[in-house]
């Protein structure tokens, strides 16, 4: 059972491609999943709405790894990663809580859908998705753009990260 997750920088925009080397040049003994968290936003082009999906962490790629010294040695091997996240020299998993908070709020797929939900009395309700029970962890939302705004500890940093939120009703 694997259950360390490790974060490797990589030149943004190149985190697919990365994850893909991963999957065919590292032995699967070595790890459990290599992927990209990403979030599922609607944009308005031309009077109608598109989904895009953008990666949560821009220039970050997971893995779930017991074994990170020998994944280590055959990441060095595949071109196109920066660095692997370190604490001082060492290399370091993020926290138990960061990676149950990712998992939490992901699919399978690990995407991030769209919510939605509805204010009553300046009180956000959210009705269905990925931020039902948690609409403590919103710091603000736009509701123009969709998106709700929501501060998550990462690699022991606060991050203001966007998650979709659609407002049906607003009373």
């Amino acid at each position: 059972m694997y259950s360390n997750w490790y974060v490797i920088q990589v030149q943004s925009k190149s985190e697919h491609r990365l994850c893909s080397k991963i999957k065919d040049r590292v032995s699967k003994e070595l790890y459990s999943d290599c992927f990209v968290p990403q979030v599922e936003y609607l944009f308005k082009k031309d009077g109608i709405f598109e989904k895009r999906i953008k990666p949560l962490f821009p220039g970050y790629v997971f893995v779930i790894t017991n074994n990170i010294r020998d994944f280590y040695d055959s990441l060095k091997r595949i071109n196109g990663f920066k660095k692997l996240l370190t604490d001082g020299e060492d290399f370091s998993p993020i926290r138990q809580e960061e990676a149950d908070f990712i998992a939490g709020i992901t699919d399978k797929d690990r995407n991030i859908s769209l919510s939605e939900g509805y204010i009553v009395n300046s009180k956000i309700v959210v009705t269905s998705g990925p931020l039902l029970g948690r609409e403590g962890i919103i710091k603000k939302i736009d509701r123009h753009k969709r998106l709700a705004f929501i501060e998550f500890d990462f690699m022991g940093q606060p991050q203001l990260i966007k998650i979709p939120l659609e407002i049906v009703s607003k009373s």
